[in-house]
């Protein structure tokens, strides 16, 4: 397998699977593969594209700088990211068609018992990052900020370890909408309300959403999931905890001096993860987990010691500068 994966752009083996498994559910289920259209499709613009398109300029920059090998590693992730997002997309929206059993009861237990933890992120989001205010939607945006920096700051500074990084980044989307098949929850906000005024509304009507798609079915799926494509309710894992942690773990590895900029970040993240109650508590720690795992996997996929060692031979897609 390892072999077949280096034969070919593993970026590109990673989507054919999770295209592939998209397929497969969409077959055995009856359910529709929709896009996002009007209101939705300006909100994944925003929230998607806009930083796919980041990666393109920064894959343009890598190949003007003279980092060839590393520009073609941008250019193969990009369409592979979207592809892979497009199917992760559908495969939320489906998680109650695919398996309706719920277990947010057992979550909220595991809530209470470390209730504690609870209280300590809600106390922690309103006084020691009470300055950063809820319009700022710094959540979301300094998560994005991770994706940027590290994939510019590895790309330049350790472009050897660059499509690591890819290769896992990818297989954090795809292995993690596949674990939101396995346990499913809709979050603990269907318990008690956060604490950030503007993200209750968005959670109101996801909740009505997720609702109306068990109601409906299939059949209302494909009518009205383009117009919500990115409404598809799943607490667990938490992937913004397992992004977070990835780009930590990376730099914990590759790029020491990212660490006290990553380790604020991530603590803000997933202090704010919990305190907003879009996650239990033990989302964050399963997230981190499929993170850590995605990156031991991905560094045997890629196995930067042979290709740091070995001899030019022809073209296949190269991993280093």
């Amino acid at each position: 397998m390892r072999s077949s994966l280096r034969a070919i752009a593993p970026e590109v083996v990673i989507t054919g699977i999770m295209l592939a498994v998209m397929l497969l559910l969409s077959v055995a289920f009856n359910l529709p593969i929709v896009a996002p259209s009007g209101g939705r499709a300006a909100f994944v613009g925003v929230h998607y594209l806009y930083p796919l398109i980041g990666v393109a300029l920064l894959g343009i920059s890598t190949f003007i700088a003279g980092k060839r090998d590393v520009a073609i590693s941008f250019f193969i992730a990009l369409p592979c990211y979207v592809a892979i997002l497009f199917a992760h997309f559908n495969i939320k929206l489906w998680i109650p068609h695919i398996n309706p059993v719920l277990y947010d009861e057992f979550y909220w237990k595991t809530d209470q018992m470390v209730r504690p933890i609870v209280d300590a992120c809600i106390y922690v989001r309103e006084n020691l990052f009470g300055f950063v205010t809820f319009e700022s939607n710094f959540y979301m945006l300094s998560f994005i900020g991770l994706f940027y920096t590290s994939f510019l700051y590895h790309a330049m500074k350790t472009p050897a370890y660059f499509r690591t990084l890819v290769v896992a980044v990818l297989l954090v989307q795809s292995l993690g909408a596949i674990a939101y098949l396995v346990a499913p929850a809709v979050g603990p906000f269907i318990y008690e309300r956060g604490i950030d005024p503007i993200v209750t509304p968005g959670q109101i009507g996801m909740l009505e959403f997720y609702r109306s798609s068990v109601t409906g079915g299939p059949e209302w799926l494909a009518q009205y999931g383009g117009a919500e494509f990115t409404a598809g309710l799943a607490a667990m894992p938490s992937l913004h905890a397992a992004g977070a942690f990835l780009f930590f773990l990376f730099a914990w590895k590759h790029g020491r001096i990212l660490l006290p900029l990553y380790s604020a970040i991530l603590f803000f993240i997933l202090v704010t993860s919990i305190a907003t109650r879009w996650h239990y508590v033990i989302d964050v720690p399963i997230g981190i987990v499929l993170a850590w795992g995605c990156l031991w996997l991905a560094e045997r996929i890629v196995d930067v010691e042979k290709v740091e060692t070995a001899e030019p031979v022809g073209y296949v897609v190269p991993a280093t500068a």
